[in-house]
């Protein structure tokens, strides 16, 4: 099944070619390259990019630089003015009422974007509702930056894909100019070794990335008690859940987390079943937009579990 379906996803949005790769229990159990992509072509892979941040930031949380419930203003004084305060957990879950903008695509300066973020008029105050957005990363970009004192880029580096050997992962355009949001190239091969770090509950290859309560925060739904049914991003996910920067795509009747996934609306679509002791990805890049790139892809994932499971 996960084979033909890939293929149909392929050939329907007329792709050069994409990958479908899954892992259980350690071991390489399915592996097709389509076309011309294969695991080690770099991909824009959008949202995706919000995983890798909240990671990043997670590991301030274990190092005790940042607490989840800080408020922002703390590093960004431009946000001293909201009351209520903005606080981190906000921004990793939408719920900070910052708005985007269009800088965020310009490719500017990080610092220069959230400063002017910052005098924009908010959606809604802080903490009072929930809408998906882009400019939520940009900020926590920014306060990654100054807990740090270095470059977001060079942070991630740092915390992340460079301990996990993430040699292909990169952050196009000018210095400073990272889109912390959705701004990230990676391969398959690379995502896969982040998936692994996941699945091993922040550990992989002996080596502790982030710490097992830093990843149970991150992939457990954070939106109790907020109305998501009329926001974009779960009209289209249809996962009216969300964790740190990923969605829970299936939750048990208690709540735990068993399938969790950080799909990008290029249709790259990264999972974990920690049901099944698996996780795979779909790697394509369809820029048709992600109305349509997300659901084509969510329907690979689910053949693909569906087989494995």
């Amino acid at each position: 099944m996960q084979p033909n379906a890939l293929r149909r996803r392929v050939a329907a949005a007329g792709l050069s070619g994409g990958v479908l790769r899954i892992v259980r229990a350690g071991e390489v159990v399915h592996d097709l390259e389509v076309g011309a992509v294969t695991g080690s072509t770099p991909l824009s892979v959008a949202s995706t990019t919000k995983w890798l941040t909240a990671v990043t930031l997670m590991t301030f949380v274990d190092d005790g630089s940042i607490a989840l419930d800080d408020p922002i203003a703390r590093w960004l004084p431009e946000f001293s003015a909201d009351s209520p305060a903005i606080t981190v957990r906000q921004l990793l879950i939408h719920t900070s009422g910052v708005r985007d903008q269009d800088c965020l695509w310009a490719g500017g300066p990080l610092a220069e974007c959230v400063r002017l973020i910052a005098r924009s008029p908010r959606e809604f105050p802080a903490g009072s509702a929930y809408s998906y957005g882009n400019a939520d990363f940009h900020v926590l970009g920014r306060v990654i930056e100054e807990v740090a004192g270095a470059d977001f880029a060079s942070v991630v580096q740092e915390r992340v894909t460079g301990p996990l050997a993430m040699t292909s992962t990169t952050w196009p355009g000018a210095p400073g100019a990272v889109g912390p949001a959705a701004g990230v190239r990676t391969t398959v091969d690379d995502i896969m070794r982040f998936l692994a770090m996941i699945a091993g509950r922040g550990e992989s290859g002996g080596r502790r990335v982030v710490s097992e309560a830093s990843i149970e925060q991150i992939i457990t739904d954070q939106l109790g008690g907020y109305d998501t049914s009329g926001d974009f991003a779960v009209g289209i996910t249809r996962i009216p859940r969300y964790g740190l920067g990923c969605w829970p795509d299936v939750v048990s009747p208690e709540g735990s987390t068993i399938v969790v996934s950080g799909n990008g609306g290029k249709g790259f679509y990264p999972w974990v079943d920690f049901g099944t002791d698996s996780y795979g990805v779909v790697g394509v890049q369809d820029d048709r937009g992600a109305q349509v790139a997300v659901p084509a892809s969510q329907q690979v994932v689910v053949a693909a579990r569906e087989a494995i499971g």
